[in-house]
């Protein structure tokens, strides 16, 4: 006790000396701790306006790299104005933007004003980032309308259910309308990308401005037409199988069940038709729809299943349309109780109206539908996967390069 005693009598003492020393140790010690609070609270609020403009330039270098009508200079305006519309600070900052039609790079520096650094000469801290944006190629179509400038070139109507959650639906007309959606519910896709405009509700929103995407097939010959190894061929209430050939006048099938060998099926001059209660299947067909009175059309009714080829000329294509043959046309594939359709349904100067009553698509591993036009209507759920190695095709074409990712 009497050692506790002494020590508080001598804390007592010095206080209350006044000769100076106390306010000078204060001030040794006081200063730097408050220039270390001081710095520590500078940089935590330069790390608060790193955050944010790191925020700022990420959206804009992606915003910028993905509308395709663009010069470079438009390019670095608009990365510019996203940049604006994305950075919240109150700094003024030097943005350097370099743009082309496949990257845009930004760097940004902006100076935060210091607390009481600016006693040891630091008055700012300069804050530089800098981010990158590429386009990528990774996203499949599974929709894509080549109709070059008419309004409605994609429409969806009425009652259908539109889902494509691992592709894309690609739009190629310049109108401002080139896509609309009426439906009531709105149709999904992994995205929506379009060259002109659109109007509707989409999931995701859709994408005006995009990159046209070239018909992929148009380098596929069309094939000769040998002699006629049927005509007018119809199997009405009949169990059949057929063959590879030349099908004059077309093939109509009506309430039969026909299986198609594996090969290439030429269709001159008529249509391709299944009708009522049919049961349809081939595997490792083509059919090509030539001369001016050719077209498809499929009922709600029909049990269909077909698989394109894997291999060869067309392979990948399950049905297919001579573009310089009947152009204006409208084909029809409806939904029903089964239908497969593995590979790609290509018509590129044709409608193409798809939907009907009964769901379509959602047995079919990989499909895409390509065409002058595209309809989606009815009351039917279209559901479009591109599965090709489970579906037994070659990947799907084309792909899009409307997608964007940042880089380092």
């Amino acid at each position: 006790m009497y050692l506790l005693d002494k020590i508080a009598r001598g804390a007592q003492k010095y206080l209350r000396y006044r000769d100076g020393h106390i306010a000078v140790f204060t001030a040794l010690i006081g200063l730097p701790l408050l220039l270390m609070v001081s710095v520590a609270m500078d940089m935590g609020n330069a790390s608060a306006k790193r955050a944010n403009l790191v925020a700022g330039i990420d959206a804009a270098a992606l915003a910028a790299v993905i509308p395709a009508n663009l010069t470079n200079d438009e390019r670095i305006a608009y990365a510019k104005k996203a940049f604006t519309e994305n950075y919240f600070g109150k700094e003024k900052v030097a943005l350097d933007v370099k743009a082309t039609r496949e990257r845009v790079d930004i760097e940004a520096h902006i100076q935060v004003p210091t607390l009481l650094s600016g006693m040891v000469g630091k008055d700012f801290l300069d804050v530089r980032e800098r981010a990158s944006a590429v386009l990528t190629t990774n996203d499949v179509i599974c929709a894509l309308a080549l109709d070059p400038s008419s309004a409605q070139a994609v429409t969806f109507k009425g009652q259908n259910v539109f889902k494509a959650p691992e592709c894309s639906v690609q739009v190629n007309s310049s109108s401002p309308e080139a896509m609309i959606s009426t439906a009531s519910t709105p149709p999904s896709a992994k995205s929506f990308c379009v060259y002109g405009s659109h109007t509707g509700t989409y999931s995701p929103p859709a994408r005006s401005n995009c990159t046209k995407i070239d018909d992929p097939y148009q380098g596929v010959p069309i094939p000769v037409s040998g002699p006629c190894d049927y005509v007018n061929y119809e199997a009405k209430q009949i169990t059949t199988v057929l063959k590879p050939g030349t099908y004059c006048g077309g093939i109509r099938i009506n309430k039969s069940k026909v299986t198609f060998n594996p090969g290439l099926y030429v269709i001159e001059d008529g249509p391709f038709q299944i009708v009522g209660a049919s049961d349809v299947k081939g595997s490792g067909v083509s059919f090509a729809l030539k001369g001016p009175s050719s077209f498809y059309s499929s009922v709600s009714q029909a049990r269909i299943d077909l698989t394109a080829p894997a291999t060869g000329t067309y392979k990948g294509l399950v049905i297919f349309q001579d573009k310089a043959s009947n152009p204006g046309s409208t084909s029809t594939i409806s939904g029903g109780t089964y239908v497969r359709l593995v590979g790609t349904l290509y018509f590129p100067t044709h409608v193409l109206n798809i939907g009907g009553n009964g769901d379509l698509g959602t047995l079919s591993e990989a499909t895409s539908y390509i065409a002058y036009r595209l309809n989606f209507a009815g009351r039917s759920l279209v559901e479009i996967h591109v599965d090709h190695e489970s579906g037994g095709i070659p990947p799907l074409l084309p792909r899009s390069d409307e997608g964007a990712r940042l880089v380092k």
